[in-house]
C-alpha cells in the first residue's frame, strides 16, 4: 500500500470525526483540544516518564546494593585470610571431595553437586547464610579454585542466598 492511498484511507476513516469536530461550536472546541492536550500529556507520563523514572529507582538499588556487598567483602578479606592461616593452601589431587568437605567447614549444605569431568563442577546451595558462601567461594579461590560462572540471589529469608556457580581447577 503507498503512502497516498494510506492517507486517503486515513481520512475517509477520519471524516465522521473531523465532522463531528467540526459541528461543535468554536468554545467547545477549545475545550476538545484542552482536554486532547491533557490527555497525551498523561499518556505520555504513564508509558514513557514513569517507567524511567521506576527503573532508574531500580538500577540505583541496584547499584547500591552492590556497592554494600563489595564493601563487605573487602571487610572481611582479612577475616578469610586469618582463618586460612595467612597462606595460600593448595587443594590435594582430589580436589572435588575438597569442595564437598570444605562447604562442610563453613557451615553449608550443597544442595546439588555435579562433577563434570575431573576438572570441574557445579554447586547449588539454597538458603544458605550469605556471608559464609562468600567466605567459602573466597576460601576456594585462595586454594586455587576458579569460579567461571556465580549466580547468587537473596533467599527468603534474611541473611541467606541462593548459590549457583561451576568451579573449576
Amino acid at each position: 500500500m503507498s503512502l497516498a492511498t494510506y492517507q486517503q484511507h486515513l481520512q475517509q476513516r477520519l471524516a465522521p470525526v473531523v465532522q463531528w469536530y467540526n459541528s461543535r461550536e468554536p468554545r467547545e472546541q477549545q475545550v476538545l483540544k484542552l482536554l486532547a492536550a491533557v490527555f497525551f500529556g498523561v499518556l505520555i507520563y504513564w508509558l514513557i516518564w514513569a517507567p524511567s523514572l521506576n527503573a532508574r529507582d531500580q538500577a540505583m538499588q541496584r547499584y547500591v546494593s552492590n556497592m554494600q556487598t563489595l564493601e563487605w567483602i573487602n571487610a572481611n578479606a582479612g577475616a578469610v585470610k586469618a582463618a586460612s592461616g595467612g597462606k595460600s593452601a593448595s587443594l590435594p589431587r582430589n580436589w572435588v571431595g575438597e569442595v564437598s568437605r570444605s562447604a562442610n567447614a563453613f557451615g553449608l549444605t550443597l544442595k546439588n553437586f555435579t562433577p563434570d569431568g575431573t576438572t570441574s563442577v557445579r554447586i547449588q546451595m539454597e538458603e544458605q547464610p550469605a556471608g559464609q558462601s562468600i567466605l567459602w567461594l573466597q576460601s576456594l579461590q585462595e586454594k586455587g579454585v576458579q569460579i567461571t560462572n556465580l549466580e547468587m540471589t537473596p533467599g527468603d529469608k534474611s541473611g541467606t542466598a541462593t548459590v549457583r556457580a561451576t568451579l573449576q581447577q
